[in-house]
């Protein structure tokens, strides 16, 4: 077995037999009505041999892109620790809507790293599909990065565009995407 290395997040790399399938929940727990198994809006954490693929979903688009920030972050830490004590915009454009969201969770990244804040609250208040760009403006509430409060899991190097999807149903939106980790 080779054992995992550490990072500069202090965290052990994730390997393949500790993969974010058998060390994070499957789902978000808002449980839904009409499909077994599945909840009515989520994330869950798909199969993968080193990194982290998460799926996400919500009735709207906006829903999927907010489950795809709480998925992002449980990558790192225990999300649900996280107190929603301070709020923020972000505002980010795309020309499409998978740069729309690699772009997204890329700042999501980006104030992790650069100010040391982490977020459990996600209120996508304005996703624009008719101009181009396109424009996302959300209010995202969170606190300061605390290793004894929050816990450390995996650092996420970067944002990917592989296998990266969204897919709409009558009712709903999927987002699938791959964080490097």
């Amino acid at each position: 077995m080779i054992p995992a290395r550490k990072t500069a997040f202090g965290s052990k790399k994730i390997l393949p037999q500790n993969s974010p399938n058998k060390r994070f929940p499957r789902t978000s727990p808002q449980l839904g009505r009409n499909t077994p198994g599945r909840t009515v809006e989520g994330y869950r954490f798909l199969e993968h041999t080193s990194d982290a693929h998460i799926e996400a979903w919500g009735p709207t688009l906006e829903g999927a892109f907010a489950h795809a920030a709480e998925g992002f972050y449980e990558i790192m830490l225990n999300v649900r620790s996280v107190e929603p004590k301070n709020m923020e915009r972000v505002r980010v454009e795309g020309h499409d809507e998978k740069e729309l969201l690699y772009d997204w969770l890329e700042a999501l990244l980006l104030k992790f790293d650069i100010d040391r804040m982490v977020y459990s609250v996600f209120d996508i208040t304005r996703l624009s599909k008719e101009s181009q760009p396109m424009k996302l403006e959300a209010k995202v509430r969170g606190e300061k990065y605390d290793r004894q409060k929050h816990g450390a899991k995996a650092e996420i190097k970067g944002v990917t565009y592989h296998e990266m999807q969204i897919e709409r149903q009558r009712d709903s939106v999927t987002v699938r995407f791959i964080l490097d980790l």
